[in-house]
């Protein structure tokens, strides 16, 4: 690993405020090279300035902010994670969950509960045992309603050839 690497390495994964010493004790980079790096981080947006005589330095963004609704314990659905969701179904004819699960990289419970919010508000369906999108307007309300067992609904209307009548 580069200086540069592990010095990024010890910022992603430490939360309090440091300095260059704490940064060389750590991760046995010299302070001569950690000081040279120090402004290309500020630069970066890696990490923020809090205090000027000593510098200390914080981690930037610390603290994300995830903006969705919950759904159970510890679930908080991402806008931008459901839109990925739909690009991959966009992308081909997925009929099982552990398929889409294998292509977006995620696990098969990630995906049951992202395609269950998602049919809960009328944006993906299930057809000739396909997983398709409908329509991509709702995907902000995910979240906010959700309808336990509604994957195992959608497959019954397939087996019996019908599909469900979507408001509009």
């Amino acid at each position: 690993m580069t200086d540069k690497e592990l010095i990024l390495n010890f910022i992603s994964q430490y939360d309090r405020p440091f300095n260059a010493e704490l940064i060389a004790k750590m991760t046995s980079v010299g302070l001569e090279a950690i000081e040279k790096l120090l402004p290309e981080l500020l630069q970066g947006q890696a990490i923020k300035q809090i205090e000027d005589d000593p510098p200390i330095y914080v981690r930037a963004n610390r603290f994300q902010a995830r903006i969705g609704y919950q759904h159970y314990k510890g679930w908080t659905f991402s806008i931008a994670d459901a839109h990925r969701l739909l690009d991959i179904l966009e992308q081909g004819r997925h009929k099982s969950i552990r398929e889409i699960a294998q292509a977006i990289g995620k696990s098969r419970q990630w995906v049951y509960i992202y395609l269950e919010a998602l049919a809960s508000i009328e944006v993906i369906d299930l057809r000739q045992y396909t997983y398709v999108v409908i329509s991509r307007q709702n995907v902000p309300k995910i979240g906010s309603k959700v309808q336990k067992g509604i994957l195992g609904q959608l497959r019954s209307l397939n087996r019996i050839g019908c599909y469900r009548i979507l408001a509009k």
